[in-house]
């Protein structure tokens, strides 16, 4: 954990809820090492509303920095408030972001000696829940590993979650995943099966939703996190958040401007869309005059002007991010990003103007219909942009379909192109420009843990079990016996809420 010890990073944290344990013990579980863990907002705002019932006391768990160190050590893995040991808790409720960390989670259970299988495991062992982003796309890969799955928004039902759990957890024939399958927008794959219940969507008056801790040690260090907005009012066909899905929804200003009197030296501004926020640089200037630093997501570069770029800059803001999502104009109205080239030149001059540090540019490669002259567009552009902004940095994603999005039954470029167009990308920007991209491969491993049912999610148990490699990846969906457009047709079977947009 950073290198640190418990109390060390214990020690660094402001907000941390120490409870006296009684009743229900839940172990929070972030598949990812505590740096990441501790700048999600969701994560945090789970973590102060279990302890909030007067029954449950929630400790959270993060992956080992070193888990080949921890392995060694033989040491089960523990919460972070008081060193219990996971396995021992009543139980285990996971946040996960995305496809990929399902691999941390098997490390998770391993370390906590808990059997990573639902089938496996007794009436002796924690009952696992799971939550986070990933519940937004597709959730039939976990279906073998978890309990009860909340699909979607977790603040309408986690109250009535911890409810039924200090009631039921511990008492012999107790229906507790009865009672959990009643609830809305709560997956049950042991009574379910492959059909899942409509997406949970928080209203309005569910926001702001506010952080719990800030440390020094997180990703977005030292932030009291805040989400005044949520969804996103665009219709871009490859995002999950598109409108059609989840209409934008806001919290009122009053309501969000008392963050401003946490002890937090930082203000963490986080949401899809959250240059879209209508009070949002009313917000920056009350955090300005607060003396509160603030640090932002990926902004829309065309919600942009001289005010606005002027306040992130006094607010501590220095590297101007914006999100192409694609390499040329052209792929942009494919899209619906709704987004032109002078928007983000116009960005760049911006932050030129208040003497910003840095530019990063977010950008999709391998979409449909794309060609290598959509990259040398990217090519020529991203040079342009640095004769404004000295230094530029791309972070380069193959493009990874997601279900219940327009785009959701397109097929994953072939691995050979990704690399080939990333390698023209780099060779065309002759070191003038830094690019940062994700491997093709692991997003390879990622469609189709996002487009299949549970054969995927078991393919990938048996990968990490092989070692985790990517070879071990393919040998095991080759072994599902099933086909790309096999494992596309079979997700689409599955959902039974209409894809965004798609009604």
């Amino acid at each position: 954990m950073s290198g640190l010890t418990r109390k060390q990073l214990l020690d660094a944290e402001g907000g941390t809820l120490l409870k006296r344990s009684g009743g229900v013990r839940v172990a929070l579980l972030y598949p990812n090492p505590y740096s990441v863990a501790m700048s999600s907002l969701g994560y945090q705002v789970v973590y102060r509303m279990f302890n909030d019932h007067p029954e449950i006391s929630a400790e959270r768990a993060v992956l080992p920095d070193d888990v080949e160190a921890h392995r060694r050590a033989r040491t089960p893995l523990v919460t972070l408030e008081t060193g219990f040991p996971v396995g021992g808790a009543d139980v285990i409720a996971i946040s996960l972001a995305y496809e990929p960390d399902i691999a941390n989670l098997f490390t998770m259970f391993e370390l906590a000696r808990i059997p990573v299988l639902r089938s496996e495991r007794g009436p002796q062992h924690p009952l696992v829940l799971l939550g986070g982003p990933i519940t937004m796309s597709n959730v039939l890969p976990l279906a073998p590993f978890v309990d009860a799955v909340v699909v979607g928004d977790g603040e309408p039902v986690v109250r009535r979650i911890a409810d039924l759990l200090a009631t039921h957890v511990g008492r012999a024939g107790d229906g507790l995943l009865d009672a959990l399958a009643a609830l809305p927008g709560l997956y049950v794959p042991s009574l379910h099966g492959s059909r899942v219940p409509d997406m949970l969507v928080s209203p309005a008056s569910d926001l702001p939703a506010i952080g719990q801790i800030w440390t020094p040690h997180a990703e977005l260090s030292n932030m009291m996190l805040v989400e005044a907005s949520r969804g996103c009012p665009r219709y871009c066909t490859f995002c999950v958040m598109r409108a059609a899905a989840q209409p934008m929804r806001e919290a009122p200003l009053e309501s969000v401007l008392p963050v401003l009197d946490s002890p937090a030296p930082r203000i963490g501004l986080v949401g899809a869309a959250i240059s879209e926020y209508t009070h949002i640089r009313a917000v920056l200037r009350a955090a300005i005059a607060a003396g509160k630093g603030v640090g932002i997501s990926s902004l829309r570069a065309d919600r942009l002007d001289e005010e606005f770029v002027s306040l992130l800059h006094q607010g501590g803001y220095r590297t101007m991010t914006v999100a192409s999502d694609a390499p040329s104009q052209a792929m942009r109205g494919r899209l619906k990003k709704g987004l032109r080239g002078r928007h983000l030149l116009e960005a760049a001059r911006l932050a030129a103007l208040v003497k910003m540090v840095q530019l990063k540019m977010y950008v999709i490669i391998g979409l449909p219909g794309e060609t290598d002259a959509d990259i040398d567009e990217l090519i020529d552009f991203s040079l342009e942009m640095q004769r404004i902004v000295p230094r530029v940095a791309i972070g380069a994603s193959p493009f990874v379909p997601k279900l219940h999005t327009p785009l959701g039954d397109a097929a994953f470029t072939d691995i050979e192109v990704h690399e080939r167009r990333i390698a023209r990308l780099r060779n065309g920007l002759h070191g003038k420009v830094e690019i940062r991209s994700v491997s093709p491969k692991w997003a390879w491993v990622e469609y189709r843990l996002s487009q299949g049912g549970e054969e995927t999610g078991l393919a990938a148990y048996a990968a990490w079990k092989a070692g985790g490699r990517f070879a071990d990846y393919k040998r095991a969906f080759r072994e599902t016996t099933r086909d790309e457009r096999r494992a596309l047709d079979d997700a689409r079977v599955h959902a039974l809420w209409a894809p965004a947009g798609m009604k």
